[in-house]
């Protein structure tokens, strides 16, 4: 008598996530996942989602729009409350975007007479870290399910940056840092700060000695690598947390050349499709855009190498936007997320597609020179694809 033929039901999880780790998108992912109930129990394995995230860093999870937060001044003149403006004219994308609460009006008010008590520090993972603007206390919040969790302030006199490390498949997941200068005199450094969401309780982690007191060049973090990065003001050199060891260090940039005296940089998060342990810097001067990875070199520095060609997007942008308004603003680097470059040229919002190279204006209507811009992604993967059996 013949065996009986293999049906889809015999096959174990780990063959099909080894087959399903291929699959080319998320989107792929998705569909094979609503293919019927075994493929749905396979796909829901959280260290499998994670490797099939890491597999993918570009488009998992992917950016919904930029999140606009406008300074205290302008709420109490009028201006309209945060939002997010879409990176997609898409009407799936504005349909998601309108089912979030992005003006913030879930958080609690205490009484003032104007609404924006809350500063944003961070964006993660569809997660916000926020700061009350009297009281020093600290949010974290998630704008389309309107919950928000709050932490105390944190024990530091003079914090000088913040950080939000939020979990790839369970967003209610974090981490918070502060950093914050330590010492005085000649001589200061940096402490770390860290508030998990299980305790929530901060711990002093780590502390670094600087020659001269150190001073954020920008507050906002970068994240790649399981660490934080934000550069030293006046320096050529970038200050590195890494939140698994929780240990610091003074990182050398890329060298100068003669185009390149002064530029932007933002670490870029490339996840498996980098070498491990290599990380990886965008860098911008006069629209001209290279890439560069970065190695160890043995002594706890870094070899820097260039990896991609410079692009010139100057005519394009001048072309999109008008000459007249792209030579009156400076051009802002924003952020490096999911494969596009975020750019802000006065009040338009621009974004490139680090694969295509392809320019696209988001925003020629919201007056936001003097907002602060984070580009904004969802938790990966959707609520459907959750884990249910398993939490490792």
């Amino acid at each position: 008598m013949a065996p009986a033929a293999a049906t889809i039901a015999d096959l174990r999880d780990d063959l099909l996530q080894e087959v399903f780790i291929f699959l080319l998108t998320p989107a792929d992912l998705i569909r094979a996942a609503l293919a019927c109930k075994p493929f749905l129990r396979a796909v829901r394995s959280a260290s499998f989602l994670r490797r099939f995230r890491r597999r993918h860093p570009f488009t998992c999870p992917p950016v919904l729009g930029c999140f606009l937060d406008r300074p205290i001044e302008d709420h109490i003149h009028g201006a309209s409350d945060p939002l997010l403006l879409p990176v997609s004219p898409a009407a799936a994308t504005r349909r998601f975007v309108k089912g979030g609460d992005f003006a913030l009006s879930f958080l609690p008010a205490r009484g003032l007479p104007y609404p924006d008590l809350w500063k944003v520090l961070d964006c993660r993972n569809g997660s916000l870290l926020l700061r009350n603007r009297v009281s020093g206390e600290l949010a974290v919040a998630d704008p389309f399910t309107r919950r928000s969790v709050s932490l105390p302030a944190p024990p530091a006199k003079r914090p000088v940056g913040y950080g939000l490390v939020a979990d790839d498949v369970d967003p209610s997941v974090f981490q918070a840092f502060c950093i914050s200068r330590a010492g005085g005199g000649a001589s200061s450094g940096l402490r770390a700060l860290v508030l998990s969401s299980g305790d929530l309780r901060w711990a002093n982690v780590a502390g670094l000695a600087l020659a001269h007191k150190p001073d954020l060049a920008d507050s906002r973090a970068m994240q790649a690598n399981r660490s934080l990065y934000w550069g030293l003001k006046g320096s050529d050199r970038m200050m590195e947390l890494n939140t698994v060891t929780m240990e610091f260090a003074v990182l050398e940039l890329p060298p100068p050349t003669p185009s390149t005296r002064q530029f932007d940089f933002q670490v870029i998060d490339k996840g498996d499709d980098g070498c491990a342990g290599a990380l990886y810097l965008l860098t911008m001067c006069d629209f001209c855009v290279e890439v560069w990875g970065g190695s160890e070199d043995g002594s706890g520095g870094l070899t820097w190498k260039l990896v991609d060609k410079s692009v010139r997007f100057q005519r394009a942008m001048v072309d999109m936007i008008g000459k007249s308004h792209f030579y009156q603003h400076r051009l802002d680097v924003i952020g490096v997320v999911a494969g596009g470059l975020f750019l802000r040229n006065g009040d338009r919002l621009l974004s490139i597609d680090l694969e295509t190279m392809k320019l696209r204006v988001l925003s020629n209507e919201e007056k936001c020179p003097s907002a602060l811009i984070y580009p904004y992604t969802v938790a990966w993967p959707p609520s459907f694809l959750k884990p249910t059996e398993e939490s490792a």
